[in-house]
């Protein structure tokens, strides 16, 4: 029988600042192996939806457990608790933004990324009717989730990358992608990076896609794995399964489209054919991070992210020793 298991964990602010504190210091609980080598191992996640699918249906069609992993999937709210999880020992390893883990790192956390969900950026630029391109964006409003945030980084490297100075667009934090969508849609603000399933109510609400953040920023991973070196260094071979079976559940995806899609609507309940067929595409049958995109995100970070703090270097961020294949 398929086994599905999900824990609910709620960490605060207070609680991520304490955990940077313990990751420096090495602190994790460590995976338990039960007497047959079957490997207990939570996974922390604020990711849901086509980006998470891989993980969805692996755990729906048995393909974590055949590699002995018993996979708990922790959800949370975002990328800071999920890197609070892994410092305090709460999680093994987590699904999470790589402006966060770049992030993290720079202030203390010894966290490594060892493989990714997406090969490519999710977001769909969307505007107003009538705007054609990210020129036409100058002097009008741009929804971020907040300063600082990848999507801020993101929307400012987009700007200049077409053309614009960083300074010509008004850059508004409007929280999460939902109310992103509804600032978009009330005329708040002119545009907004979306990703499914917001992009297509976007555009059943008269808001025109001017352009695909994967075809300007090829391989910038969206999402990775991470976890703590200390975690890598002890528990190798269980971590070495998990992404080993994450890589085949997300090679089952792009097989069966059919059956990906219904477990996608089943978990998420969102137009699930369209987020699939934009998605299917990008999912990592190999785990592998693109040196090129990561080194981008931290020169992205490093300049539009507003950070004074030194920032990680690829060698010190990525450590592909995890994937399949990797001696």
């Amino acid at each position: 029988m398929n086994r599905r298991h999900t824990c609910r964990a709620g960490l605060t602010a207070t609680a991520f600042l304490l955990a940077l504190t313990l990751s420096v210091c090495g602190n994790g609980s460590g995976i338990a192996s039960d007497e047959n080598g079957t490997a207990s191992v939570r996974l922390a996640s604020s990711i849901t939806g086509s980006s998470f699918l891989a993980v969805t249906a692996g755990i729906d069609q048995g393909i974590f457990d055949k590699h002995h992993v018993d996979l708990k999937v922790v959800k949370i709210k975002s990328t800071a608790e999920a890197t609070a999880a892994l410092a305090s020992g709460d999680a093994d390893i987590a699904a999470a933004l790589t402006e966060g883990v770049i992030a993290a790192n720079a202030n203390g956390a010894k966290l490594k990324i060892v493989g990714n969900l997406m090969t490519q950026d999710q977001h769909v630029l969307y505007a107003d009717a009538g705007v054609k391109s990210v020129a036409d964006l100058k002097g009008k409003k741009f929804g971020v989730v907040g300063p600082g945030s990848g999507t801020e980084t993101l929307a400012k490297a987009l700007a200049v990358e077409e053309g614009l100075k960083e300074s010509d667009i008004t850059y508004v934090p409007t929280g999460a992608a939902s109310t992103q969508l509804t600032s978009l849609v009330s005329g708040q603000i002119d545009a907004a990076g979306l990703v499914p399933p917001y992009d297509s109510t976007a555009a059943e609400r008269g808001k025109v896609e001017v352009l695909r953040y994967r075809d300007v920023f090829p391989d910038i991973t969206p999402q990775v794995f991470t976890t703590t070196s200390s975690l890598v260094s002890a528990h190798s071979p269980e971590l070495k399964r998990f992404m080993a079976a994450y890589t085949e559940s997300a090679a089952w995806v792009k097989e069966h489209p059919s059956e990906a899609v219904a477990i996608l609507r089943k978990d998420a309940r969102i137009s699930a054919e369209a987020a699939y067929e934009f998605a299917e595409p990008d999912y990592s049958t190999t785990g592998e991070v693109s040196i090129a995109g990561l080194r981008r995100w931290i020169e992205m970070s490093k300049k539009y992210g507003n950070t004074d703090k030194r920032l990680p270097t690829v060698d010190e961020l990525y450590d592909p020793s995890l994937l399949p294949g990797s001696p």
